[in-house]
């Protein structure tokens, strides 16, 4: 009895562990940083010696959402290859909206949500509207719209050099 029972405990253990972890990897993803102007600075600080694309993004956003897929495919080839970084900000003020955006399309990269006084420093307005930092985290270049593909492969290999 003592064999079968102690091996059932074991295994009861490690179910009860497991459904543990599922919990605490659940609620994690279920909020996302607030980043205002000064823990932008410390977020662009962390990626210091790499090029980074910071990207504005809404949840109901038409070319948001055309571009972003782009941007996860992109990421992913040139994340362990380059020294780039894509950083993704939501604009929503619903932060359940853009924590479902970042589900639905599979982001992988950092994303935070904006406070109002992050989107005044920037002067978001409209969106999708990024920012490339160069490695020493000064401002390259900033683009208002849909990003192709393409530049975001340019910028990406730009971080490999």
């Amino acid at each position: 009895m003592k064999k079968i029972l102690l091996p059932l405990l074991f295994i009861l253990l490690l179910s009860v562990m497991s459904g543990c972890n599922k919990n605490q990897n659940t609620s994690s993803v279920s909020s996302m940083e607030i980043l205002n102007t000064e823990s932008f600075k410390s977020v662009l600080q962390e990626h210091n010696g790499k090029v980074v694309l910071v990207n504005f993004f809404g949840s109901w956003c038409p070319p948001c959402k055309a571009e972003t897929p782009d941007f996860v495919q992109v990421y992913e080839k040139y994340k362990d290859k380059s020294k780039f970084v894509i950083i993704g900000i939501a604009v929503d003020k619903n932060q359940s909206d853009a924590l479902k955006f970042v589900k639905d399309f599979g982001i992988t990269y950092p994303v935070y949500q904006a406070d109002n006084s992050l989107l005044a420093y920037f002067q978001i307005n409209p969106i999708p509207t990024s920012f490339v930092f160069d490695k020493d985290g000064s401002l390259l270049d900033s683009m208002v719209g849909y990003i192709s593909k393409d530049i975001v492969e340019q910028i990406a290999q730009y971080g490999g050099e």
